[in-house]
């Protein structure tokens, strides 16, 4: 077989394919290079939002809570509650998960991310669900004193690490997110 010479401009491989001399790439523009970007972080930002969720419901709950609430941009609070507690105590988690799924909504995920990180806001957080809780149980004749007691001592014992709030600051919190259901002070949890 004879070797047919490549037009100018080519040069033939040992396998007889017909190659460019140089190739010639087109010069990056702010269009192209924004666009690349833009569409990096839309992948990224998917990938994490399908992520998150489904690793949200896989992993356990902690020992310690009845329901979770996560609040994420763009999809909102996704929210769980434990599976096999009594009926009065469920019912009370979905309550109080659905005050922080309010809160989500209404504010947003960032606000509700900055305020759940630190101290002083996660404390207001959980004192309007904890109202939400107390309105409940004292419409259906529970005395609301004991009721925000229970709430100040719960704020302080069980939501937070020891001695991360005081019993001043979770009366306070009570007070202010209970409102009109305190008649009288409020007890302050020791």
């Amino acid at each position: 077989m004879r070797l047919t010479p490549a037009p100018s401009g080519h040069d033939e491989s040992p396998a007889g394919v017909r190659c460019p001399k140089r190739v010639r790439f087109a010069r990056p523009t702010v269009v192209g290079v924004a666009t690349a970007g833009a569409s990096l972080l839309v992948w990224i930002f998917a990938s994490i939002l399908l992520v998150i969720p489904s690793v949200f419901y896989v992993i356990p709950l902690p020992e310690e809570a009845d329901g979770l609430t996560l609040c994420l941009p763009g999809l909102g609070p996704l929210q769980r509650v434990r599976e096999g507690l009594p009926p009065a105590q469920e019912e009370l988690a979905y309550i109080h998960e659905g005050v922080h799924a309010e809160q989500c909504r209404a504010n947003g995920a960032l606000w509700y991310a900055r305020r759940t990180l630190s101290p002083q806001g996660r404390l207001t957080l959980e004192a309007q669900a904890l109202c939400q809780e107390v309105s409940v149980l004292s419409r259906r004749g529970g005395d609301p004193g004991r009721l925000v007691d229970a709430a100040v001592a719960a704020l302080v014992s069980d939501y937070f690490e020891e001695g991360r709030v005081s019993g001043w600051e979770a009366a306070a919190a009570v007070e202010q997110a209970c409102g009109p259901l305190i008649t009288g002070p409020v007890g302050i949890a020791q």
